[in-house]
C-alpha cells in the first residue's frame, strides 16, 4: 500500500499501547455506584480501547509479514484487522450515544443505532463479501470494509463522544473540579480531532470521499503519514481521559467526608441522649420522688416541711425546663427559619454527596414558616425523595418547585429527568424502596395533605406534595 515502512512498526506499537493503557486504567476506575453520568457508559470506552489496541497491533503483525516474519497467514491478519477496527468503532459509537442519551435524558430509542449499523456493516463485508461470495482481492476488501466502518461507526461515534464530554462540563464547573473540567474539555477536542483523522481519512479507495481524502493525499499534503497524527491523538486521548476520571476519586473522598460527618452527627445524638437521660430525665424522676415524700408529709401534718420540699421540686422542674429548652434550641439551630431556608440547606447537603444538579424554583409570595411538626414531615418527605433519585433514578437534573395557593395551600413539586420506575413492581423489587414510599405517604397524611407520584419507566418521576400551612 506504499505507506508501510519499518518506522511504522514503532508508530503502530505506540498507538496500540496508548489505547491499551487507557482501557486498563478505565476498567480499574469504573464505579457502578458513582452518581457521575460519565461513569455508567464508561465501560464501552474501555472495550473500545482494548479492541483498538489489538487493531493497531494486528497492523504490526502485517508489517512483520512483509519482512517474512509470519506470525499468522496474511488472510487471517486481514480479517483480524477488519474485525478489530469494526468492533472498536462500534463500541466507540456505543459510548458516545449512551453518554449523550444519559446526559440529555432523552433519545433513548437511538441507543441501538450503533448495533444496527454494525450488523449491516458486518452483513455486507463479512457474511456476503467474505463467506457467501468470497473476494480474491483481499487488499481492496480490507480497504473498503475498514473505510466504511470508519465512515458509519468511528466518525459519528467520535462526534457523539465529543458532544457527550462537553455536556459533562457544567457539572464539573459547578462542583469546582477545575482540573477535571479542563481535561474533560481537552478530551472533547481530542475526540473531535480523532473523528477527522481516524473517521474520515482512510486508505485510497474507489469511492468518495476516499478518492480525495485518504492516507496518500494526506501524506502528500503534509509530508507526514496520518498514522503519526493518530498516534499523537491516541496518547493525548489516554492522558486526558485518565485525568478526567480522577473525578471518581474526588467523589469517593467526598463520600468518606460525608460518612465522617454523619458519624460525628450520630455521636452528637448519642451524647444528647445521654445528657438528656442524665440531666432532664433524672431531674424529673427526682422531682417525682420528692413529690411522693411531700404527699406523705402532708398526710402526717408536716405542712411546713412539705412546702419546703415542694419549693425544691419547683426549682428542679424549672431547671429541667431551662435545660430542655437549651437542648431544643441546639437541635433547631440547623433547621430554624423558613421553608425555603430549610429546603436550601437540604439541597446543599445533597449536592455535597452527589453529582446531581439540584435546583429550587420558589414561586411562593414570600417566606413560608411552618410549625415544627409540619417542617419535620416536609423535611423527611423531600429528603426521602432526593435519596431515591440519587440511588435509583440515574438522573442528572432535579428541580424542586415551591408554590403557594389560596387559603394557605402549599405545593412542593420534585421533578427529575431519570429513568423512572414501575410503581407496581417497585416494592417487590426492593423492600427498602417500598418502605421509603410508605413512610412518605404516612408523613403526608400526618400533614393532612396528599402525596402523588407521576412516573413511567424511562420518563422520569414527578413527586407532588400538597398541604395546608398550619
Amino acid at each position: 500500500m506504499g505507506i508501510f515502512s519499518d518506522k511504522m512498526i514503532l508508530t503502530y506499537s505506540l498507538y496500540g499501547l496508548a489505547f491499551f493503557t487507557m482501557a486498563v486504567v478505565i476498567a480499574s476506575q469504573v464505579r457502578k455506584d458513582s452518581s457521575f453520568i460519565l461513569a455508567k457508559p464508561l465501560w464501552f470506552l474501555s472495550v473500545f480501547g482494548l479492541i483498538q489496541a489489538l487493531a493497531e497491533w494486528s497492523k504490526v503483525a502485517k508489517l512483520l509479514h512483509m519482512y517474512e516474519i509470519a506470525l499468522l497467514d496474511i488472510f487471517t491478519l486481514h480479517v483480524i484487522d477488519v474485525l478489530t477496527v469494526g468492533i472498536s468503532s462500534t463500541f466507540l459509537f456505543l459510548f458516545g450515544i449512551h453518554l449523550v442519551i444519559a446526559s440529555k435524558g432523552k433519545y433513548t430509542q437511538l441507543r441501538y443505532l450503533p448495533l444496527i449499523l454494525a450488523v449491516i456493516w458486518a452483513t455486507k463485508f463479512i457474511i456476503i463479501d467474505l463467506i457467501i461470495l468470497p473476494t480474491d482481492d483481499l487488499r481492496t476488501w480490507n480497504a473498503n470494509s475498514i473505510a466504511w466502518s470508519r465512515y458509519v461507526l468511528a466518525l459519528p461515534g467520535s462526534i457523539l463522544v465529543s458532544v457527550g464530554l462537553i455536556l459533562q462540563l457544567p457539572v464539573l464547573k459547578r462542583l469546582r473540579l477545575k482540573s477535571a473540567y479542563y481535561h474533560c474539555l481537552g478530551s472533547a477536542a481530542i475526540f473531535g480531532a480523532y473523528g477527522f483523522f481516524s473517521g474520515l481519512i482512510t486508505f485510497p479507495i474507489n469511492f468518495w470521499p476516499g478518492t480525495v481524502l485518504n492516507t496518500s493525499t494526506f501524506t502528500q499534503l503534509t509530508g507526514m503519514p496520518v498514522q503519526h497524527f493518530r498516534t499523537a491523538l491516541g496518547l493525548l486521548m489516554a492522558y486526558t481521559i485518565i485525568r478526567t476520571i480522577t473525578i471518581f476519586n474526588v467523589e469517593q473522598q467526598r463520600r468518606v467526608e460525608e460518612a465522617e460527618r454523619l458519624s460525628v452527627l450520630m455521636k452528637e445524638r448519642k451524647r444528647f441522649s445521654i445528657d438528656l437521660h442524665d440531666g432532664v430525665i433524672q431531674s424529673i424522676y427526682a422531682a417525682g420522688l420528692v413529690i411522693e415524700t411531700s404527699q406523705d408529709m402532708l398526710k402526717n401534718g408536716e405542712q411546713v416541711k412539705a412546702n419546703e420540699h415542694l419549693e425544691t421540686v419547683k426549682k428542679r422542674l424549672n431547671n429541667a425546663l431551662i435545660e430542655l429548652r437549651s437542648y431544643i434550641v441546639d437541635l433547631g439551630k440547623e433547621t430554624e427559619g423558613s421553608l425555603q431556608h430549610m429546603l436550601t440547606n437540604l439541597i446543599h447537603e445533597f449536592r455535597s454527596i452527589s453529582m446531581v444538579n439540584i435546583d429550587m424554583i420558589d414561586k411562593s409570595k414570600g417566606k413560608l414558616y411552618l410549625q415544627q411538626a409540619q417542617e419535620n414531615n416536609v423535611f423527611h418527605i423531600v429528603q426521602e425523595a432526593l435519596f431515591n433519585i440519587i440511588k435509583h433514578a440515574n438522573a442528572s437534573k432535579v428541580k424542586i418547585f415551591i408554590e403557594e395557593g389560596l387559603h394557605n395551600d402549599i405545593t412542593i413539586r420534585i421533578i427529575d429527568n431519570g429513568i423512572g420506575y414501575n410503581p407496581k413492581g417497585y416494592s417487590r423489587s426492593d423492600a427498602s424502596k417500598g418502605k421509603g414510599l410508605t413512610n412518605m405517604h404516612y408523613r403526608a397524611q400526618r400533614l393532612g395533605g396528599t402525596l402523588t407520584m407521576d412516573t413511567k419507566e424511562g420518563k422520569g418521576t414527578e413527586v407532588v406534595l400538597c398541604f395546608k400551612k398550619g
